[in-house]
């Protein structure tokens, strides 16, 4: 297994189809899953700063579908999509991921939320079909992203200010 690591976030390799993020909150898991799963509040950490959200839709059961639509300043529109497949409120959501520009992008996102006094540890594996596309993941420059969207998701279940 081959680690990535950054201060905040950390990414493993668990095999060759898998992407591991691992991120710890200061806050309870209840909170932490209802931010990852309530519009309102993804509209306030997912993305970067320089984004806007177009739409943020999340229809949360089994066989819902989620789909995000963010605009960046001269690129364009960058659409995320997929569809819930299990949900255990508040400890663990499985769903399909796609961005939607990029035929076969699609994989799968298993997440676990575990409390421990207080604390939640979030677990997002990512399984790819293939390891060609979970390294063209990785090499998309999603680690900048993801950490940034981790920072605001922190800040926001924590009630700190930006």
């Amino acid at each position: 297994m081959t680690t990535m690591n950054d201060a905040r976030a950390s990414i493993t390799f668990p095999s060759d189809t898998e992407l591991l993020i691992t991120r710890s909150f200061a806050a309870p898991r209840d909170l932490v899953f209802a931010a990852w799963t309530t519009p309102e509040h993804v509209r306030q950490w997912y993305g970067c700063e320089i984004q806007s959200f177009t739409s943020c839709e999340i229809d949360l059961r089994v066989g819902g579908q989620w789909r995000y639509v963010l605009t960046m300043p001269d690129a364009g529109e960058h659409a995320f999509s997929g569809e819930f497949r299990e949900i255990d409120r508040p400890g663990r959501l499985v769903y399909t991921e796609r961005y939607e520009p990029l035929e076969g992008s699609e994989h799968l996102v298993t997440i676990t939320f575990d409390e421990v006094d207080g604390r939640t540890t979030l677990r997002a594996r990512n399984s790819y079909p293939c390891k060609e596309y979970r390294d063209g993941h990785v090499n998309s420059g999603m680690e900048t992203g993801m950490n940034a969207s981790l920072d605001a998701l922190e800040r926001l279940v924590t009630g700190q200010t930006a």
